[in-house]
């Protein structure tokens, strides 16, 4: 049987510390080439111009940094579900963007300077595979420190593409960067399916083409008793790899998909436990697939000649 390749759970991380400090270091640099226009032109969220979203960034760094330099925390509302988690987070941040409209463009660019500089290295500081902050859109409550440090780069990443959308400037395509940030989002896809409710078996194959080229399986499958896991499987296909196509397209036989491995930690919330009968797992595609999606070699020992 050919090795379908790693699994990503809790004890894969996604190595985010590097890109975080190019990604940051990136928007001190867009920053200081900004018109007054600039500063002040409409983004793609209807209610926040480009200096919202600065401030909007800043105050995620200000946040991690009260809380893991001077472990600082304000009393917050006890919180039982996603959407009630949602709300309290976008209250605090339509409350900080308007306390900053009267502050310049100027001051938030030094409080970006200062504090963007100090985040990573509180980051690093963590250690990777201690319980931190739940990434909640992945179905947790409690995460592992690297995947809470992983949903915060995607946050870098995704409002100063967006920033940088307003102004027409470069996006950050670079592999580097751009592949960790759809690897983290990828981690929520079991969670995203949870409700719908097809048969055992099911899969579903999502692909990414452009400036990466990465392919993921989310395949329905039924429960092995009290608990289960969404686990993606990875491994970065480089953007000149060709990508895999499956099987059953040209009136063949679908390839049978290989068994999975148990034992990562179920995932869900209070209010959206997993599903009783069945659930969502995904795992990933691999580079040099030539017969199937879900095998390395050009001959796979699990597809019907």
């Amino acid at each position: 049987m050919v090795d379908p390749g790693p699994i990503l759970d809790g004890n894969v991380p996604i190595a985010v510390l590097d890109p975080f400090r190019v990604v940051n270091r990136a928007l001190l640099d867009l920053l200081r080439t900004f018109s007054k226009e600039e500063w002040h032109a409409p983004t793609v969220h209807a209610d926040r111009s480009v200096k919202d979203l600065v401030a909007h960034l800043i105050h995620g760094s200000l946040r991690r940094v009260t809380a893991l330099r001077d472990r600082y925390h304000a009393p917050a509302p006890r919180l039982s579900s996603h959407e009630e988690l949602t709300a309290f987070i976008q209250a605090d941040n339509r409350a900080f963007m308007e306390g900053m409209k009267r502050i310049s463009p100027e001051v938030l660019t030094e409080l970006a300077e200062r504090y963007d500089i100090q985040l990573p290295l509180l980051l690093e500081a963590l250690e990777p595979k201690a319980d931190g902050l739940g990434v909640v859109w992945a179905g947790e409550w409690t995460s592992k420190n690297w995947f809470d440090v992983a949903r915060e780069y995607t946050e870098k990443w995704h409002h100063q593409q967006q920033l940088r959308d307003a102004t027409g400037r470069p996006p950050l395509y670079e592999p580097a960067l751009l592949v960790p940030v759809l690897e983290t989002f990828a981690r929520g896809f079991p969670y995203a399916y949870r409700a719908l409710d097809y048969p055992e078996a099911t899969a579903l194959v999502i692909r990414i083409a452009g400036p990466v080229s990465l392919c993921w399986v989310v395949r329905r499958e039924a429960l092995d008793g009290s608990s289960d896991a969404a686990r993606t499987e990875r491994e970065a296909m480089p953007p000149s790899q060709s990508r895999p196509t499956p099987r059953g397209g040209s009136g063949r036989k679908a390839c049978p998909l290989p068994p999975l491995r148990r034992g990562a930690k179920s995932m869900g919330t209070p209010d959206s436990p997993l599903l009783s009968s069945a659930s969502w797992l995904s795992w990933r595609n691999h580079p040099g697939h030539r017969c199937c999606p879900h095998h390395r070699s050009s001959r796979c020992v699990h597809c019907p000649n």
